[in-house]
């Protein structure tokens, strides 16, 4: 496989970019999960601190009734020391809150204009290709697998999430009032031009902000403490025994509510009129709310408005899990999952089929292999590699896809195709048609098609997908969301 120059293309950085933004692990410790987890670090102490300064407050407080006027002066000064100190700790706390706040919120404001266009037929091409680009990034083999998507997947989810709102909303399944509120208020505004929009600025960017603190509690010392053991040498991706578990998740939830209002707090108003200082605090006082009940719902969302959370967020453990028995194959599995959830009561059925509405049931970026057919639609004597780059298929089982080979040669110009069930060697039935074919003429496609044959002429025959990792590493088959003509194989 020549195919250039090997990195990230402008967009791969972008996408990357955003990711590290998210979640990282450098010296600057500037990500949203790092600068949470400087912030738990520091709140025990600082607590502390804040205590002190009051219990100082509190007592010169005190002595104002107790002691002669003749030394009533020193304790007024010693009180109006106390204060000055707890006024200028708290307005330091205050600034360290307003300023995380205004990082995630930038961080917010960029994801979506990275995937929102003035059409939806645009912004749904936008999505499918930040969510491809995604799982394409991350490794499908190797010790690199599981913190690679512990980093991804936050970015992942707040992507699913808006979509599905998207969805449901266009189905009439969204009744909250804050959101329908919203919803009627931008009527005939544009979301790209207008200052202030309510459904992008008060529904759209927290419902992103909530995605991505959804698991923001996990960074405190008690969770890591579950996590990685008092000598923080466990494996923190290890399968929690059933008390672990549920410690874990009750601190990462309380925490993670408590880091929304303390940690974060609302955003400050720049600029001199009391009026819109005012609406400005109110409208921050709502969006705060609106995050804190989706955490809240997500938990047991029934058939409420925390779906937007709870599905993507078992969809992207799924799809970019950070389990050691992850297998890149079994990725399209997730809509088992989803399904059988479901069939036990436990997931949001109206949730589910809109969000595999959506996705469909191979995730975007999956490396498909697949039999195609000649001018006569006879199916031929052999498979080709595809990657899925659509979203919305017409049928969930039939993935909407890039062609990346062609005659057994890699062909960056291939057009697209929408891939039958009959035909897509994840089925069985598919990969029965090929049985007929003689080992030799199998393990000659495999040859045509892997770069290392030797090394991996003990894949199977018949693969029921391909790793498509090697084949984006190079620059110049980044691009696969350009428009193509598509045909049905």
């Amino acid at each position: 496989m020549t195919q250039g120059n090997i990195g990230k293309s402008n967009y791969s950085k972008a996408i990357w970019s955003l990711i590290s933004r998210i979640y990282d692990n450098t010296s600057v410790a500037d990500s949203v999960y790092e600068q949470a987890s400087a912030y738990f670090i520091q709140s025990a102490a600082q607590q502390a601190q804040k205590t002190e300064l009051e219990q100082q407050v509190f007592l010169f407080q005190n002595r104002q009734q107790q002691v002669s006027q003749r030394d009533m002066a020193l304790v007024e000064r010693n009180l109006q020391q106390a204060q000055s100190e707890q006024q200028s700790f708290q307005k330091t706390r205050d600034e360290e809150a307003a300023k995380r706040m205004s990082v995630l919120k930038q961080l917010c404001v960029d994801i979506l204009q990275l995937i929102q266009a003035d059409s939806a037929e645009e912004t749904t091409i936008l999505s499918a290709k930040a969510l491809g680009t995604i799982q394409l990034l991350c490794p499908t083999q190797g010790k690199h697998v599981a913190p690679t998507n512990q980093r991804c997947k936050h970015l992942y989810k707040a992507l699913l999430a808006l979509r599905l709102l998207d969805k449901l909303l266009a189905d009439n399944e969204i009744n909250n009032s804050y959101v329908q509120q919203r919803l009627t208020a931008c009527k005939g505004m544009s979301m790209l031009q207008a200052d202030y929009h309510p459904f992008r600025d008060d529904v759209q960017i927290p419902l992103i902000m909530a995605a991505l603190l959804q698991d923001i509690g996990s960074c405190h010392p008690d969770a890591q403490l579950i996590l990685k053991g008092p000598d923080g040498t466990a494996d923190e991706f290890r399968v929690l025994d059933n008390d672990e578990r549920i410690a874990l998740l009750q601190i990462s939830f309380r925490e993670g509510l408590k880091y929304v209002t303390q940690g974060l707090g609302l955003d400050k108003y720049a600029g001199n009129s009391r009026d819109e200082r005012e609406l400005h605090l109110k409208r921050e006082a709502e969006r705060q709310n609106f995050v804190l009940f989706l955490l809240k719902n997500a938990v047991k969302p029934e058939h409420g408005i925390g779906n937007l959370l709870k599905i993507p967020q078992i969809y992207t453990s799924v799809v970019l899990s950070t389990k050691s028995n992850y297998s890149y194959d079994a990725l399209p599995k997730v809509a088992l999952v989803l399904e059988k959830g479901v069939e036990k009561g436990v997931y949001s059925k109206v949730a589910v089929e809109a969000l595999l509405a959506i996705t469909g049931v191979f995730p975007q970026g999956y490396g498909v292999t697949y039999i195609p057919k000649d001018s006569d639609r006879q199916d031929l004597d052999r498979y080709e590699y595809a990657i899925v780059t659509g979203l919305y298929p017409a049928d969930i089982r039939q993935p909407i896809c890039r062609m990346v080979t062609r005659n057994l040669t890699y062909n960056v110009s291939a057009q697209g195709c929408i891939i039958s069930v009959d035909n897509n060697l994840y089925y069985p039935t598919a990969r029965k048609k090929l049985e007929r074919i003689s080992e030799e003429r199998l393990l000659e496609i495999l040859s045509k098609l892997v770069s290392n044959f030797e090394e991996r002429k003990n894949m199977p025959l018949l693969p029921r997908c391909w790793y498509p990792e090697e084949y984006f590493s190079y620059v110049k088959n980044q691009n696969l969301w350009n428009k193509v003509v598509i045909n049905n194989n």
